[in-house]
């Protein structure tokens, strides 16, 4: 009797423990492949989906910068632009430099040497006949050249027939050519008053036969006009 109930304790105890092993294999294995099947494609899932975010916030700002600074550069290079087209330097016109009206300085002595002529005239130096839309005024090296009246200065270059140049806009449309410097005080943008020195006479290539002179041009609405007459001068 006593050797019976050995023996079916001795099973059971061998059921039940085969049945443990079981589900600690089975629990490991379920362990084992949830980890593996969970972790990774979510720190992929996570990790693609995160750099993709960052990667576009990051060039979306770049993109939206950029083009802001281009668009408001843009915009600035247009309105400085229209600016120069819109506003261009002129000599405001008043009631001391009123063409043919106002008091105008003589640029350097009252002596002429060679008149205005729209006609044709020979010119010694050059050899042929040309129109002399000027008037020259004598004078000696290193003299000092003066502004005709108030002023804006047009520009100011060295010219291969006259020397150094200066262009200055009188008002009222009437603008001079100071031709034949040696020297040049002023330059280009800046304003001067009537009697203000521009420069120092020298030479007229172009007029090399000639005393020493200054040729002075001027151009109303851009015409060219006898000098003395739109200042009110005779010869």
């Amino acid at each position: 009797m006593s050797s019976t109930k050995n023996k079916r304790e001795n099973k059971n105890f061998k059921a039940l423990f085969s049945a443990l092993c079981l589900c600690i294999i089975a629990l490991g294995l379920i362990v084992y492949f949830s980890t593996n099947n969970s972790a990774k494609p979510k720190n992929n899932a996570v990790n693609e989906a995160t750099t993709l975010e960052v990667t576009t916030e990051v060039q979306r700002a770049v993109t939206v910068t950029e083009t802001t600074t281009k668009k408001q550069t843009t915009k600035a290079q247009e309105k400085t632009t229209e600016k120069e087209k819109t506003e261009p330097a002129t000599m405001p016109l008043e009631k001391n430099n009123t063409p043919y009206k106002s008091y105008y300085k003589y640029p350097l002595s009252e002596a002429v040497i060679n008149g205005y002529s729209e006609e044709l005239v020979y010119n010694k130096t050059m050899g042929d006949f040309r129109a002399h839309p000027a008037v020259d005024f004598k004078g000696n090296e290193g003299d000092e050249v003066v502004a005709i009246n108030d002023g804006l200065v047009l520009d100011v270059y060295k010219d291969n027939l006259y020397s150094f140049t200066v262009v200055i806009d009188h008002g009222g449309k009437l603008v001079a050519k100071y031709c034949g410097l040696k020297s040049v005080g002023v330059k280009k943008g800046s304003y001067v008053d009537i009697g203000n020195a521009i420069g120092t006479l020298g030479a007229s290539p172009a007029e090399g036969e000639l005393e020493t002179h200054l040729h002075f041009e001027t151009t109303l609405e851009g015409k060219s006009v006898n000098p003395l007459d739109v200042m009110g001068k005779t010869e």
